[in-house]
């Protein structure tokens, strides 16, 4: 007869534990979001171990509920709500962390774009080398760049 209050309680304390990594696991992205939209990465590399710590904390909970899922017909209402809520409030975190890294690549993208374009631009202009049809390089943008195309009315 002590073993059933045990079995039982495994479950909700495994609950409890689920929503308070969730918890964690929430802040630590919403904090991750918020260094990337302000763009300080380098910041970032502190937050990784402690939400790899949770997510693998996360995953393990989860993994441990998933093997009796009939529990939850006997869970209180009020801490089912709770990780219903937590659950949701995760995968809307998650979304928004998504979004935020995928800005940031593209931005960090455009701007090594531009670093290797504006690079390749000053190479040309400074090179010294000829070309393929003997003209010095930076000639050769000069001219590109100093030639307006133009059309001939040719109609008279």
């Amino acid at each position: 007869m002590t073993t059933a209050p045990k079995t039982q309680n495994i479950p909700e304390t495994t609950v409890h534990s689920v929503i308070t990594t969730v918890k964690g696991l929430v802040s630590v992205m919403s904090r991750e979001i918020e260094l990337l939209r302000a763009m300080k990465i380098k910041e970032m590399s502190e937050l990784q171990e402690q939400k790899l710590v949770l997510v693998n904390a996360y995953e393990q909970g989860s993994s441990q509920l998933k093997k009796d899922p009939s529990f939850m017909q006997h869970l209180d209402p009020l801490l089912k709500e709770e990780l219903r809520d937590v659950i949701q409030l995760l995968n809307t975190t998650v979304t928004e962390n998504e979004t935020a890294l995928l800005a940031a690549k593209t931005s960090n993208e455009r701007l090594m774009q531009a670093v290797v374009e504006a690079v390749q631009e000053q190479k040309i202009k400074s090179s010294t080398s000829y070309s393929q049809t003997g003209v010095l390089a930076a000639q050769k943008a000069q001219t590109a760049q100093a030639t307006t195309p133009m059309h001939l009315n040719q109609c008279l």
